[in-house]
């Protein structure tokens, strides 16, 4: 039986707000959809006449709204929701920190392709949904949009909080819609001051999550091209982002590919699209077990961009090639820095597959 590690009486009043906040956050991304799609039902046929008639327009709202995530989402999202208190615990707990390795021009449009997803992508959240690491400061002028999938877009009030975090749609027509969008200063879409967006994708996705445990970067790579036909297309140059520390936050049961527990996994993934990860964090008062993120830093570390030639029809070729460039320099970044921010890290390796 493993033995539980006790968390100390005496922690201090701020500790324990950003545990709580920790606890908030891993909650509402894991079970919020669920709770808030049913307390919508739930007003709609058991409320009053007032919550039906709100449901009910509500509903007609996010009909006519559907494609709000495609549409480039709602700008940069809410500035002062971004920055809410418990937004800023969450970021301390950890804590979250965000590195730039060169300057990025606010004149053109970019691909940050992020990796690793981990979990539940918390490092993306925090550096790129959220301003608690300083995105906006250290690149004035860019948007950043983390993007994902359409159903999360459409569940009533979670996507008016995920909107208001400056999340757009992970569909080709989404993230060619930002990184066509205008860079001119006098263009009335950029009346907020950006004239920049960056389309964050986590281009492992689910199925990358299934790898999550400390130190274990084998990322879910070499079969993605989707995001350099987009880049090829459009003439957009890819930014390559590592989340170190992403892996450390959770440890996972075992699942080797092959086993029961991943064939079970990864069917499950192939039919809704979301991999139920067996993950392992701490609780409360012990460290041992339980859905809250353990205290570990995280470091998201920005690189250079890999320049992109316009082709409007690229061929297989192009695209492998732009491919096999961005693998390279995502080895690269990831070399240079590892020493940095992981422990013990000569025989930490990135392996693409």
């Amino acid at each position: 039986m493993r033995k539980i590690e006790w968390a100390p009486l005496n922690v201090p009043l701020r500790r324990r707000l950003e545990t709580l906040s920790a606890f908030g956050v891993m909650f509402l991304f894991l079970f919020g959809e669920l709770w808030l799609l049913l307390y919508y039902v739930y007003l709609l046929v058991f409320g009053g006449i007032w919550a039906k008639t709100f449901c009910v327009i509500y509903g007609i709202f996010i009909y006519f709204d559907r494609k709000a995530g495609v549409n480039c989402g709602r700008g940069q999202g809410v500035k002062w929701f971004r920055n809410m208190y418990w937004v800023r615990l969450f970021q301390s707990y950890f804590p979250a920190k965000l590195h730039k390795t060169v300057d990025l021009p606010a004149d053109r449009n970019y691909i940050f392709a992020a990796f690793p997803h981990g979990v539940l992508g918390t490092g993306c959240f925090l550096s790129f949904a959220t301003d608690t690491t300083g995105f906006s400061s250290q690149f004035p002028g860019i948007r950043s949009h983390v993007v994902t999938l359409d159903f999360h877009l459409l569940v009533p009030f979670f996507r008016e909080l995920i909107l208001s975090w400056g999340v757009a749609s992970c569909s080709e027509q989404s993230i060619n819609n930002l990184v066509q969008a205008p860079n001119d200063p006098k263009d009335p879409r950029n009346a907020d001051g950006y004239t920049s967006n960056a389309a964050v994708i986590i281009v492992g996705g689910a199925a990358e999550s299934l790898h999550c445990r400390p130190n274990n970067y084998r990322l879910v790579l070499k079969k993605r091209r989707g995001f350099c036909r987009i880049a090829l297309k459009t003439g957009t140059p890819i930014v390559p982002v590592i989340n170190f520390g992403e892996l450390d936050i959770y440890d996972q049961a075992d699942n080797p590919p092959g086993s029961r527990v991943r064939r079970f996994q990864e069917q499950f993934k192939a039919t809704t699209g979301i991999a139920p990860v067996a993950f392992v964090g701490r609780g409360f008062f012990q460290y041992s077990f339980g859905m809250i993120p353990r205290r570990k830093p995280i470091n998201t570390v920005i690189g250079a961009p890999v320049e992109v030639t316009k082709v409007v029809n690229p061929s297989k070729e192009d695209i492998e090639a732009l491919h096999e460039t961005f693998c390279a320099a995502l080895e690269q970044l990831f070399e240079t820095h590892k020493s940095k921010y992981i422990e013990n890290c000569e025989g930490v390796k990135l392996v693409l597959e």
